[in-house]
């Protein structure tokens, strides 16, 4: 399988502070998996030291076989590497379609100052549409997102990162603040995503139940450190990973 992601001794301080150090991954085209870790890590500066939203202090990252290390953010975005956040990041104010289009709008390179014309372009348009049918909230193409529920914003910022074609997401706490129902759902919808898209996914998450019905492989931060790394079964059974975060509230 041919490497889409590969992270080579990735490592971000401030200062004398090492958040983290040392950090070697390959994630595979297609693989699902997830890294987790308690509170403070520094799995949020990974993510942010691989997305774009700061330069490493140290290492490598390779998209697709290119060094995109130290490229900023909407430079990642355009090498195929899109990312979601724990906190709903979304356009209130528009609707469910103009909210998909708008990113469309930035690929395709049309100007802004014709932003009202782009609703007329009928290729925009059905892309978009495409998108929200293969999230599942193309009947909600014309509401307002201030207007939807918690879980359908979810649903609509995904819609968002899947717009752009990306060959890798990141996901940040997918199912945050979600209820069982909403995220039941959103485990079924990135397992059909991630078999029929193309995308591969990279989620990081504290919900364990989510974490081990949908990775096939897990790796575990600890203290800013890759703690270890392997199948749901094999994570499950590390002692250092019960001791460092799992304990006894793994039941999966």
């Amino acid at each position: 399988m041919t490497d889409v992601l590969r992270i080579e001794n990735l490592g971000h301080s401030y200062g004398k502070f090492k958040v983290i150090e040392d950090i070697s991954l390959s994630i595979s085209k297609g693989e699902m998996s997830a890294l987790i870790g308690p509170n403070g890590a520094g799995k949020t500066t990974f993510y942010n030291a691989i997305s774009g939203h700061f330069p490493p202090t140290r290492g490598k990252v390779f998209l697709n076989g290119e060094n995109i290390t130290g490229f900023a953010a909407h430079r990642v975005v355009d090498k195929g590497m899109c990312r979601s956040f724990q906190i709903t990041n979304i356009f209130a104010a528009l609707t469910v379609l103009e909210n998909v289009i708008s990113p469309l709008i930035i690929q395709q390179r049309k100007h802004f100052k014709i932003y009202g014309n782009v609703f007329k372009d009928k290729q925009i348009i059905e892309r978009a549409m495409l998108v929200l049918e293969q999230i599942g909230i193309a009947d909600r193409a014309d509401q307002v997102v201030a207007n939807l529920a918690y879980g359908d914003k979810r649903l609509v910022e995904m819609a968002i990162v899947l717009a752009r074609d990306p060959s890798v997401v990141l996901l940040d706490e997918p199912t945050a603040g979600m209820n069982p129902e909403e995220t039941e759902n959103m485990i079924k919808l990135i397992k059909k995503l991630a078999n029929n898209s193309g995308t591969t996914f990279f989620i990081t998450e504290h919900d364990m139940k989510v974490v081990f019905s949908l990775a096939e492989k897990i790796y575990v931060l600890h203290q800013g450190h890759l703690l270890a790394q392997g199948s749901p079964g094999e994570i499950r059974s590390n002692e250092h990973v019960k001791e460092a975060y799992l304990g006894r509230k793994v039941h999966a």
